[in-house]
């Protein structure tokens, strides 16, 4: 049965693996990187909720796609205040300064698990269908909603007093 679903996933889900494992794999050092670099996940795991949502509205209708995807909203919210991100730094001329961190490969992994998960779910049991895609599309908005709050919450790195001194 494993093997069936693997070999069921379109080949485009195993891409979308890689590229998680490789943006997970470059947080686990200290890196420095263009404020719209530091972005991309945010917009990248944006557009997969928002999709999941159009996918849910299409299958089952406007009103419990937007209730899964609030309460994964929430969710995620909750989640990040609760357990926030290692804070990234903004620095001088528009960049970020990211700490090194095991969490973003395994929240990545972990959204992508769920939501195969949820997937494969779906396609075994027909008749849970919109339960799996459901939570598939909670998943994602919570996801979502963490990375956006730490994108709010990143500080601003200001100069040490001794810098702030002319030099003579």
């Amino acid at each position: 049965m494993v093997g069936a679903i693997l070999g069921g996933a379109p080949a485009w889900v195993y891409v979308l693996l890689v590229v998680l494992i490789a943006l997970g794999i470059r947080r686990l050092k200290v890196r420095e990187v263009p404020i719209i670099v530091a972005l991309i996940p945010v917009f990248a795991f944006s557009a997969w909720s928002v999709i999941g949502v159009i996918t849910l509205v299409t299958k089952h209708g406007a009103y419990p796609a937007v209730a899964a995807w609030i309460i994964g909203l929430l969710i995620g919210v909750i989640s990040a205040l609760i357990l926030p991100e290692a804070r990234a730094t903004r620095t001088a001329g528009g960049r970020i300064r990211q700490l090194a961190s095991w969490s973003p490969l395994i929240l990545y992994l972990t959204v992508f698990g769920g939501r195969f998960a949820c997937g494969a779910w779906a396609s075994i049991e027909p008749d849970r269908a919109f339960t799996a895609d459901a939570v598939g599309t909670a998943i994602g908005a919570a996801m979502t909603a963490r990375l956006i709050i730490s994108v709010f919450q990143w500080r601003t790195d200001t100069p040490k007093q001794s810098e702030l001194k002319p030099s003579r």
